[in-house]
């Protein structure tokens, strides 16, 4: 009874972990030809409408973006820093 009742116990919380995995939004902004790769946690990525940035004179800014979780070969290449 305790070997069902311990693997009953590691199997929801492998289930609770794999629930919560990061996922990667590729995003266009809109009327520029840059793409900004956006991470989040839950959610989904089509529902991310602005992406905020801050330059290198402290100064934030607001981008309008449509956004996809559909996997490119080219985000391989990219290197978040």
């Amino acid at each position: 009874m305790k070997k069902i009742l311990i693997i009953t116990g590691a199997a929801v919380m492998i289930f609770c972990t794999s629930c919560v995995k990061e996922k990667n939004c590729r995003c266009s902004v809109l009327g520029k030809q840059d793409v900004r790769i956006i991470t989040i946690e839950r959610g989904n990525c089509s529902k991310i409408n602005f992406a905020s940035y801050t330059d290198d004179l402290d100064t934030v800014h607001v981008d309008s973006v449509l956004c996809t979780d559909y996997p490119f070969s080219a985000d391989s290449l990219v290197v978040e820093q």
